[in-house]
């Protein structure tokens, strides 16, 4: 059993101790005040930063029972060597439950990066695939979530010198902790990995009033003086509504240029972004588009990791 596993299994079982922690450090506020997380105050171990619609169900349903109990201790990674700031390593939505809950402060296990993680950030995304893995109230830990720390790993041996392939005694342990994965899987993450480094950063979620922010960030921006920007909305609508939406603000705010704000919901709509082609199409429909009309339709997409 690995340092990394026997750890998770104290905090699992409860035997670790907690300290109590202040939740505002784990968060920022936007200009209309919406406090949202700080990802710098995260290891992200998930494809997605976070589930809105999941914090949101769980917070109606606390608010309807006024019962908070079963929030439960958060696990925070304290870093020695950048003045002991602590960075939550599972519990992200735990946290923002808590917050929206009107809660100041956490019950939290403190891991220190240097003496209990040899300061690996693999180790950070293994204690918190392993806290996720096979809790009945929390999403289990998904095949993606693996990857990235087998990819994590992959980096910090290439940092170090060494051949970013695992070798195998350590490719057996990542089996052992995560069963339901096979080695055929590993093999072929490690072959379509052509690049060193290649960890992708969690989805982006945004929130409502993020998205309206979005507007306004736009709105405010020379190069988009003399459009009219359309509320974003995800990458599969570029075509119906975005268009529709296009048009529509034009006629109604007589302006011949219109902005589209697209964002990803989904990681495999990342994936679609990231290959090009379908930003390519829209910007040749829009274009064609235009020129029937008159008009000028441009499109931006809003960040995803």
């Amino acid at each position: 059993m690995t340092k990394i596993t026997t750890l998770a299994q104290q905090i699992k079982s409860g035997k670790y101790p907690t300290e109590k922690v202040q939740l505002a450090q784990f968060f920022k506020p936007t200009v209309t005040g919406e406090m949202i997380p700080d990802r710098e105050s995260r290891i992200q171990v998930r494809d997605r930063d976070r589930d809105i619609d999941r914090i949101n169900r769980a917070v109606n349903k606390m608010k309807v029972s006024g019962n908070t109990s079963g929030l439960e201790p958060l696990t925070c990674i304290k870093f020695p060597k950048l003045g002991n700031i602590l960075k939550i390593g599972n519990g992200n939505h735990t946290a923002e439950m808590a917050l929206l809950m009107g809660m100041t402060e956490s019950d939290a296990y403190i891991v220190d990066y240097e003496k209990d993680l040899g300061g690996k950030k693999s180790n950070a995304i293994q204690l918190g695939n392993l806290l996720n893995k096979q809790e009945v109230e929390k999403v289990d830990v998904h095949d993606n979530d693996i990857r990235n720390e087998l990819y994590q790993m992959m980096d910090e041996r290439a940092e170090e010198g060494l051949d970013p392939k695992l070798p195998k005694n350590e490719i057996k342990e990542l089996l052992a902790r995560y069963p339901h994965i096979s080695s055929q899987t590993v093999g072929n993450w490690v072959s379509n990995r052509d690049d060193v480094g290649g960890r992708r950063e969690p989805l982006i979620s945004y929130t409502k009033g993020q998205l309206i922010q979005q507007v306004d960030a736009f709105e405010n921006m020379v190069q988009y003086k003399d459009y009219v920007v359309c509320d974003p909305r995800t990458l599969v609508s570029w075509s119906d509504t975005g268009i529709s939406a296009a048009f529509s603000e034009m006629q109604e705010h007589n302006k011949r240029k219109a902005l589209v704000i697209l964002y990803c919901s989904t990681v495999a709509q990342a994936d679609q972004w990231a290959e090009g082609n379908i930003e390519k199409t829209i910007r040749e429909k829009y274009a064609k588009l235009g020129e029937w009309h008159n008009v000028t339709i441009d499109v931006q997409m809003l960040r995803y990791e």
